[in-house]
């Protein structure tokens, strides 16, 4: 795993060689299942495929971004409702997805193309939404409905639900991000706090930064080539830049985004921009992090249903993953600079 002192410097070189065009969507090119609440996030495999985790559906969704196909048919008989949100690619080069009602962790070789959800079973106070890879290797999924975050072992496949407790409240943080200092920064849904896990000391605060009202405000971060992360608004108007460096939250730079259930998730293009996924809102949401500037007027006319995440491939096209909508959502950012083939794999990208 590079580090973050590698990484910014390519970053910002790649952004700085701008777009060759103006930015589209498409939703038409290839559908999937029809249905509601069927995949919550994806993440790219080592094998370039973009693996959908299972919310409702009993299938794995599978996208080749070089053929622009989905298969639904290969990783299949995942029964219940509700089971995973979101995933992270383990440095073992499994995928890992998130139990938010399932009592098992969903473990998707794409080596073999097989999912496995008897390994890390068993658990109770389930409801963790989305996580990130450490530096240590280990896996923290962030507290939903749970009072506990979620740590897994990879190398070991076991879990430990009892070293940071006492996270109370419902529906708290959805998805996170991890940060240059080595943090992970959980992104308040309705908690009115950022939650900060220190994967050193295996610690948690919710002191920091704090002074959130309201409910289901934003949905996933992003982390921008400026060393900061973007919360993306699913009600709220505002976007929430957090500063590492600072600890510290700014909701007034970028504000004024009206309505509710907006955006999911959020993709850093190799332009530098950030791309939030629609949800129910018919526009997709352009942040530019080096003017801390948004626009929702360049991509429009998106209607019919929802995304939830999206990934960057590495034909640096988006893709956002069905949740309701039988269609996979294709943002194309046009960037003229490419990243390294690593980054795509990167843990500070490539998770919900």
């Amino acid at each position: 795993m590079r580090s973050w002192s590698e990484i910014q410097p390519i970053l910002q070189e790649q952004a700085a060689k701008g777009v060759s065009g103006t930015e589209t969507a498409d939703t038409s090119s290839f559908s999937v299942l029809a249905g509601s609440n069927k995949w919550h996030c994806g993440v790219l495999a080592p094998n370039g495929k973009i693996y959908g985790v299972p919310t409702d559906s009993t299938s794995v969704l599978i996208i080749d971004p070089t053929t622009n196909t989905a298969d639904t048919n290969t990783i299949k008989g995942l029964t219940g409702s509700n089971k995973w949100n979101g995933g992270v690619l383990a440095p073992n080069g499994k995928i890992y997805g998130f139990p938010i009602n399932s009592t098992s962790v969903l473990i998707i070789d794409p080596g073999t193309n097989t999912a496995d959800t008897d390994t890390i079973k068993g658990l109770t106070g389930t409801g963790w939404a989305g996580g990130v890879v450490a530096s240590n290797g280990k896996i923290y999924g962030i507290p939903y409905n749970s009072t506990n975050a979620l740590i897994i072992d990879p190398t070991t496949n076991t879990v430990d639900t009892n070293t940071i407790i006492g996270l109370t409240g419902s529906d708290k943080w959805q998805g996170g991000v991890l940060a240059p200092n080595g943090k992970i920064y959980g992104i308040p849904f309705t908690s009115t706090d950022v939650l900060i896990i220190d994967p050193t000391s295996n610690t948690a605060n919710t002191s920091t930064i704090s002074g959130f009202t309201g409910i289901n405000k934003w949905v996933g971060g992003v982390l921008a080539p400026n060393g900061k992360i973007y919360a993306i608004p699913f009600s709220s108007t505002n976007v929430l830049i957090i500063d590492p460096t600072t600890n510290t939250g700014d909701t007034s730079t970028i504000s004024g985004l009206t309505g509710g259930n907006k955006w999911g998730g959020g993709v850093l293009a190799s332009n530098g921009k950030i791309y939030a996924i629609s949800y129910s809102s018919n526009s997709i949401l352009i942040i530019d992090p080096n003017t801390n500037t948004a626009n929702t007027s360049t991509i429009t006319g998106i209607t019919g249903n929802t995304w939830q995440c999206g990934i960057l491939a590495p034909n640096d096209n988006i893709y956002g993953i069905p949740l309701d909508s039988a269609n996979v959502l294709i943002i194309k950012p046009k960037s003229n600079g490419t990243l390294p083939s690593d980054l795509y794999l990167s843990p500070y990208f490539n998770k919900f």
